[in-house]
């Protein structure tokens, strides 16, 4: 974990920035680089790489973040109505991420691909200018986390008993979540790979608190636009 202008500043990132558009969808949006996995069975590893939007403890239809006009809550976001508070974060992929997405935890995963409420997505790009260009967050155009199309993975994980969500968003130029297995209710190991989504995106974690005899603490309240590694960074502790 590091902030993001260090994150910029590597070499590697530097040379992504030089690719062409077409070299950059062709080759660097697909990229999976080798990682070790690692293992602890009382944390939630990043699902995603990607820029820390926001980490809060909420209830259900709460405002995440403000945003002119709109309810952008936890039910808003999992289009499902949810009675117990959350802790939800929310990572923006880049263009310059790595597109991979993995399992937080041990977990059985099914999922839902949700349609977009409107004709087309909605652009994340003022999202990505502000992010890279920036350095900050406009919340206002985060609208898209709203009405885009997403895929609603529900993960069971035995330890804490209960389930919690990754939601993945996708962006207008490329509307794609692609699961690797199709199966429902599959078996994940910690750290496994699970899905691609393509070009810019959005990824949030939603922890309901349904067992009251676990507690959670997130480990990047203080982190926003800080970037994050899928599968290497720890961000939720349980306890």
């Amino acid at each position: 974990m590091e902030t993001l202008k260090n994150w910029i500043k590597q070499q590697e990132i530097q040379d992504i920035k030089k690719e062409t558009i077409e070299k950059l969808y062709a080759i660097d949006l697909n990229r999976d680089p080798a990682r070790a996995i690692y293992v602890d069975p009382f944390a939630f590893y990043s699902p995603a790489d990607g820029v820390i939007l926001y980490s809060k403890i909420v209830s259900p239809k709460q405002n995440i973040v403000e945003i002119k006009g709109e309810n952008y809550s936890v039910n808003s976001l999992l289009r499902e109505e949810l009675k117990e508070q959350c802790l939800v974060i929310g990572i923006f992929m880049t263009v310059l991420d790595v597109h991979i997405n993995r399992i937080p935890t041990d977990g059985f995963l099914t999922y839902e691909k949700l349609p977009s409420l409107k004709s087309l997505n909605m652009s994340m790009r003022q999202t990505e200018k502000n992010i890279l260009g920036q350095l900050n967050i406009n919340y206002n155009n985060l609208k898209y986390a709203l009405f885009n199309e997403r895929s609603k993975n529900r993960i069971f994980y035995n330890l804490i008993d209960q389930y919690y969500y990754i939601v993945q968003i996708a962006d207008f130029e490329v509307d794609v979540i692609a699961h690797f297995d199709e199966k429902q209710n599959k078996y994940y190991s910690q750290g496994e790979r699970f899905a691609l989504v393509r070009m810019g995106s959005q990824v949030d974690l939603i922890i309901p608190f349904i067992n009251k005899k676990i507690k959670f603490e997130s480990l990047i309240n203080n982190k926003i636009l800080y970037h994050v590694e899928g599968g290497i960074d720890k961000i939720v502790k349980i306890k």
